[in-house]
C-alpha cells in the first residue's frame, strides 16, 4: 500500500503501536523502529532472522479488517503483486496474521523517493532519464495487461525511485490497490474525484471507470512522460471542472512538437498516448518501450547517429 507518512501522522498514531521493536513475528522476523504510520497501518523496519535481509513490515490496522472497502482494496493489491514477477513491482515475502488477530505483511525495504518529490525537486529531467523510468513503468504495465491487469493508477507519486547498487534507481509502480481485473465483475468503482485525482483520469475512465481497459494506462503513461519532461502536468493550473471539462470536451494541453526542450520524436511518444480516442493510441505498453528505448540511459538501449540525436536500434 502507498501511504504518506508524514511527521503529524507518526505523532498522531504513536501511542496505537501495533508491533513492538525486539518482537519477533511468526518465528522469523526481528521487528526494529516503526518508520511509517497512517490509520490503515504501520510500517517498520525488520529482519529476516534465519537469513539476516532487511524487510518491511505493514501491519494492518483493526479499522481495515471491518471496512469491506479498504480491506478488498488490500486483498486486490496483494492478488496483483503476488501474480506479476517483474523487478519493477515491490517484492511481496509473506504474509499472515499476528496473535492480536492483525493481518501483516512482508515486503522487500525500498529505499529512496517517488518520482513527483523528484520532479518538485529539481524540475524537469533529462530525455534520456525521462524515457528510462517510463520504459520502467511500461515493462510491469506489460506484463500486468498480459494477464488481464490494469492498474488505473499510474502517476508519479505511484513512481517509487529505489536506491540499488546501480548508477540509477531502481523504478517501482506502487499502489496497485484501485488495479482492474479484466476477467472479474463488479469492479470497484472510481469515482472521478475520489481515489485517483482526476488529472490522471483518461477521458473514458472519466466517463465509465468499470469500463477501461488497457488503452487507460497508457493515456496515464503519456501524462507521466509529459510531467518527467516538462516538470509539470498538463493541467498544472487547472482546477477540476477546468480538468474535467479538457478530459471530456477538449481541448487537451499537448506537449507541442516543436518544444526546444523535447526532441520532436518523442513529444510525438507522448501525444500518441494522449489521443482522446483509445483506439488511436498505442497499441501496448511493448510499442511504447520500442519507441523509448532509444532515448533510455541505460546501457545498451540506444545508439546515437553522426549528428548525436538517439537513433532506433529496432
Amino acid at each position: 500500500m502507498n501511504e504518506a507518512w508524514s511527521a503529524e501522522s507518526l505523532r498522531g498514531l504513536s501511542g496505537q503501536q501495533f508491533a513492538a521493536p525486539g518482537e519477533i513475528i511468526a518465528g522469523r522476523y526481528l521487528v526494529g523502529s516503526m518508520i511509517g504510520a497512517s490509520p490503515k497501518a504501520m510500517v517498520y523496519r525488520a529482519k529476516h532472522i534465519g537469513l539476516g535481509f532487511p524487510v518491511s513490515l505493514q501491519v494492518l490496522g483493526p479499522d481495515v479488517a471491518r471496512n469491506s472497502l479498504t480491506w478488498r482494496r488490500f486483498a486486490r493489491e496483494l492478488r496483483a503483486l503476488g501474480a506479476l514477477h517483474n523487478e519493477h513491482v515491490v517484492r511481496v515475502y509473506d504474509a499472515g496474521t499476528l496473535p492480536s488477530g492483525l493481518r501483516f505483511l512482508i515486503t522487500e525495504q525500498l529505499q529512496g523517493t517517488d518520482l513527483a518529490s523528484l520532479l518538485r525537486k529539481q524540475g524537469a529531467l533529462p530525455a534520456d532519464l525521462a524515457a528510462d523510468y517510463v520504459c520502467q513503468v511500461c515493462s510491469v504495465l506489460t506484463d500486468a495487461h498480459r494477464l488481464g491487469i490494469v492498474h488505473r493508477n499510474v502517476r508519479p507519486e505511484n513512481v517509487f525511485l529505489a536506491r540499488s547498487r546501480a548508477a540509477q534507481p531502481v523504478v517501482k509502480l506502487l499502489d496497485f490497490g484501485v488495479a482492474l481485473f479484466l476477467a472479474e465483475a463488479g469492479q470497484l468503482t472510481i469515482p472521478g474525484c475520489g481515489c485517483v485525482s482526476p488529472a490522471y483520469l483518461s477521458p473514458e475512465q472519466l466517463r465509465n471507470p468499470n469500463t477501461v481497459d488497457q488503452r487507460s494506462d497508457l493515456w496515464a503513461v503519456g501524462l507521466l512522460l509529459f510531467e518527467a519532461l516538462l516538470g509539470r502536468s498538463p493541467f498544472s493550473g487547472f482546477n477540476t471542472d477546468q480538468i474535467v471539462q479538457a478530459l471530456s470536451e477538449g481541448p487537451m494541453p499537448l506537449l507541442p512538437l516543436s518544444c526546444s526542450v523535447v526532441p520532436p520524436v518523442l513529444a510525438a511518444v507522448v501525444q500518441h498516448c494522449l489521443e482522446r480516442d483509445p483506439n488511436r493510441r498505442p497499441r501496448d505498453a511493448e510499442e511504447v518501450i520500442r519507441r523509448l528505448e532509444p532515448f533510455s540511459s541505460r546501457p545498451g538501449q540506444r545508439s546515437r547517429g553522426a549528428d548525436g540525436a538517439p537513433r532506433a536500434t529496432i
